[in-house]
């Protein structure tokens, strides 16, 4: 009797488990890979140390172009209301810095949010390879950025502009002169990144 009746719980349960799962709507994985580009202005101490007075001789404008291709996953919910939030997974390859001779490899990992009207918010670590340092130390630059963006909706077309804020986390900046002195130079600043592209 006691089997008999723990069967029939075990199936009531099983049941009502099913009819809430069946109430939940399934998440929508959608990918929208695109073309990215736009440009980075430079802030701050950084721009000394690393464009108009470098400790190498060498000067280069603080403001330099971006070209890359974002890799972009969003799960959402099949409610299409305003209110709906989507969660997203950005992976960003990026060239800054071609217009002025510059080959400069940034790389940005981003997740947040993003409503069915448009606006999104996002965080992530992003990194610089720089390539014109001999100094092994100076060759990875990690920081972390934030972005906030909206993205028009045309047709089959999506047109996302963002705007992302990062700051220089490196360390002051060491050079050994003739005379065989160190001078130290801040890097301290702000990466001020505008970026626009498109998918579908």
């Amino acid at each position: 009797m006691k089997k008999f009746l723990y069967l029939n719980m075990l199936f009531v349960l099983t049941v009502f488990v099913s009819a809430l799962a069946e109430k939940q709507p399934e998440p929508i994985s959608m990918e929208r890979d695109g073309p990215r580009f736009g440009f980075n202005i430079y802030t701050g101490d950084m721009v000394k140390a690393k464009f108009t007075d470098r400790p190498d001789g060498k000067e280069y404008t603080p403001f330099t172009t971006i070209f890359g291709w974002q890799f972009e996953k969003v799960l959402t919910s099949k409610d299409n209301n305003n209110q709906s939030i989507g969660v997203m997974f950005q992976a960003t390859p990026l060239v800054a810095g071609l217009e002025q001779g510059l080959l400069i490899p940034v790389f940005n990992f981003m997740a947040g949010v993003r409503t069915q009207s448009g606006f999104e918010m996002a965080v992530g670590p992003s990194i610089i390879f720089n390539l014109q340092t001999d100094e092994p130390e100076q060759a990875i630059s990690p920081s972390v950025s934030i972005a906030l963006g909206y993205t028009i909706s045309s047709g089959d077309f999506n047109f996302p502009t963002t705007l992302v804020l990062t700051p220089n986390l490196e360390p002051d900046l060491k050079h050994k002169q003739e005379d065989g002195t160190i001078s130290e130079h801040s890097q301290k600043g702000l990466r001020i990144s505008y970026v626009v592209g498109f998918n579908w």
